[in-house]
């Protein structure tokens, strides 16, 4: 009801309030439940903290070189806590963050820039070089982004169903707002901000600059959110990166995924024997 009042409020009130309005629904995140396997792998993590005030939270499973585990819009550190508890087994520390806005980290809200920032908090505080990151839609796409905004660096990064440039969020307002023209390109441009950039040049794949065989792309053809075109046109950014696609799974499913966890821990394992 509530977006359905918000659709025919954003084509009658002046522009700037329209942006307004777009901009704070577009905001909202949720919680997502946790699964009885997340919750399993839960239970062998550890809790630390994070941030600035110590307030976001992260979780901790093994002893090893660092790999961190960023999460999408929406979701929460759980939801990778099955594939990082595997990746803990093979001798690794893993770390998933709870971005703020989202899992047990505070406030109900999300932006890009808050993505981009607690990567690289929860980078710091770790107090040693990051082995590999391992990212899943948005997360994927702020963690190859922050490289060059925020100085993170790693010697692997892999991109689960990693969008090349945040175009969904703009395929869910048109979809559920239909907002005027400029209203749109207003918030293309609000988007962009946050990665301190034009959304021409985010278009073009700017956050995927300077990567290659150091990059693992793994996508599933019946993802309905991320198409898994994505994944041909970033390795086509970025020579020599690795492209696996699955057909059984979906945009969430596919971090439980067994091909999943195979194709990481090989990916994490080649060169760290």
């Amino acid at each position: 009801m509530l977006i359905e009042a918000a659709k025919l409020v954003i084509n009658v009130v002046p522009e700037a309030a329209a942006n307004s309005i777009v901009r704070v629904l577009a905001s909202v995140t949720q919680r997502p439940r946790v699964s009885p396997l997340e919750q399993e792998a839960m239970a062998q993590a550890s809790k630390a903290r994070y941030g600035e005030g110590n307030e976001n939270v992260a979780w901790a499973w093994g002893d090893g070189p660092p790999v961190v585990f960023v999460h999408g819009w929406s979701g929460r550190a759980a939801q990778m806590a099955p594939l990082a508890f595997h990746v803990a087994h093979l001798g690794f520390r893993s770390v998933a963050l709870d971005v703020t806005g989202h899992g047990d980290s505070p406030k109900r809200h999300a932006r890009w820039d808050y993505f981009l920032r607690d990567i690289a908090a929860l980078s710091q505080s770790l107090h040693e070089e990051i082995y590999a990151y391992v990212g899943h839609s948005a997360g994927a796409l702020c963690m190859m982004a922050a490289r060059a905004l925020k100085g993170i660096h790693a010697q692997r990064y892999a991109c689960v169903c990693a969008p090349s440039f945040p175009f969904p969020p703009i395929n869910v307002i048109q979809k559920k707002l239909n907002p005027k023209e400029g209203v749109l390109e207003q918030y293309k441009k609000h988007i962009a901000e946050q990665f301190e950039t034009t959304w021409e040049e985010l278009r073009a794949g700017r956050a995927y600059a300077h990567a290659g065989s150091d990059t693992l792309l793994f996508y599933d053809e019946t993802d309905r959110f991320v198409d898994h075109s994505e994944g041909d046109r970033i390795q086509g950014l970025c020579p020599g990166a690795r492209l696996v696609k699955t057909s059984a799974y979906s945009h969430q499913k596919i971090l439980a995924a067994p091909e999943l966890a195979r194709a990481v821990g090989e990916f994490l394992k080649k060169d760290n024997a």
